[in-house]
């Protein structure tokens, strides 16, 4: 009598996106987080504090702030982690480095591909917290979700007898 496998447990798993799919999801996604952040609003899609003017010596000269180095550099003197500072040595903007990591049937993963980038982010998110999902980003998740959806087939499950 030949070997025959015993099933004991069975699970069914059923995903209704592919890895492809859940990929451009999460670039949808990314797309509004990016936007949003460039546009200097938080999570909670309110504009975001101001950067840090600058001081008074105690000899009464006023020295340049943040915002004042980046207005004369040509970029808006807001908090929407874009640096004029140029890249040394080939290294990723942090923008540029905010990309989607990984994707598969269950999840996405959007996160920073540059190491240096991720501790940049971690402590422009600590003083004012803007990487994440506002509301207004988790609408525009939903409704590319229900586009994916739309034009996929009801998927009906029956017990046999």
């Amino acid at each position: 009598m030949p070997f025959q496998t015993k099933i004991r447990k069975a699970r069914v798993v059923y995903s209704p996106f592919s890895a492809e799919t859940m990929a451009s999801i999460g670039t949808s996604l990314l797309d509004s987080i990016v936007g949003r952040i460039k546009r200097g609003e938080n999570v909670n899609d309110a504009a975001a504090k101001a950067l840090k003017a600058g001081r008074v010596t105690s000899r009464g000269k006023q020295l340049l702030g943040y915002p004042d180095y980046k207005s004369r550099r040509g970029f808006q003197p807001i908090r929407d982690w874009v640096s004029f500072v140029a890249s040394p040595r080939g290294r990723m903007k942090v923008m540029a480095a905010l990309q989607v990591k990984e994707a598969s049937q269950n999840r996405v993963v959007i996160g920073f591909i540059d190491a240096r980038c991720d501790v940049i982010a971690h402590i422009n998110n600590g003083r004012e917290r803007q990487f994440g999902v506002s509301p207004k980003d988790r609408e525009a998740l939903v409704a590319r979700v229900r586009e994916e959806l739309a034009g996929r087939p009801v998927v009906s499950w029956k017990q046999a007898a």
